[in-house]
């Protein structure tokens, strides 16, 4: 142990970068500055910081009582549907267990359980756009 402690040698986390030549075909435009999307990560990137505003003493205060009444509804909220839903898991394994054997084999069994259409339609954030047809527009990533 000692020894380790007392070595003298500095640890190198890696090699030192060497140069490569560019690659021809496919990756080589990967960091081209043109790219509209190199050129939005970079200015994300380069985006100067923001600075912490400062906030008087009172203000800190209120700031720090907003954010703890907000966290205590929080959690009364998330406790409230919590004890909800189990509520529900305790009745619905009451009614179970108050079945007979035979009706409760089968209504434990999920091979009864369909499956949900093909056809289901999805919540989006944007109502259907008329006249659209995703047909005609095939996917690039089948190839």
């Amino acid at each position: 142990m000692l020894r380790a402690v007392t070595r003298t040698t500095r640890r190198r986390f890696a090699a030192p970068a060497t140069k490569k030549k560019k690659k021809k075909g496919k990756g080589a435009d990967d960091d081209n500055p043109q790219d509209g999307a190199t050129a939005f990560y970079r200015a994300i990137l380069d985006a100067p910081r923001k600075t912490r505003p400062k906030f008087s003493e009172e203000e800190a205060r209120r700031n720090f009582e907003i954010g703890a009444r907000y966290n205590r509804l929080s959690r009364i909220k998330h406790c409230e549907f919590e004890a909800g839903l189990q509520l529900k898991l305790d009745l619905q394994q009451y009614a179970l267990a108050s079945l007979p054997p035979d009706l409760r084999k089968q209504a434990m069994s999920l091979d009864d359980v369909p499956l949900p259409p093909l056809d289901r339609r999805f919540w989006a954030l944007t109502p259907p756009i008329p006249g659209f047809k995703p047909e005609a527009y095939p996917d690039d990533d089948e190839d």
